[in-house]
């Protein structure tokens, strides 16, 4: 049976203390970045900031998914066996 990607996280959160970090920092950015959006007027570096963190937060998502991928396929070769 194939896993969704609910699926995928919620067995990863349970399992695995460096998924749990990864989606707290991804939260983290996220609220950061909500913050530097509602600036009415920002400022060069708030605006060099906000493509950091989104560059920051784009890597952690490649991450997230490339552990869920790779915990799909231990359980696909998991139930061939």
């Amino acid at each position: 049976m194939k896993m969704d990607d609910t699926s995928l996280r919620e067995a990863l959160r349970a399992e695995s203390d460096d998924f749990r970090k990864l989606e707290e920092m991804h939260g983290s950015l996220d609220k950061k970045l909500l913050e530097l959006s509602d600036s009415p007027n920002p400022s060069p570096d708030d605006e060099i900031e906000e493509k950091r963190l989104k560059k920051m937060k784009l890597r952690i998502k490649d991450e997230m998914y490339r552990m869920m991928q790779q915990y799909a396929e231990g359980q696909k070769v998991a139930q061939q066996n």
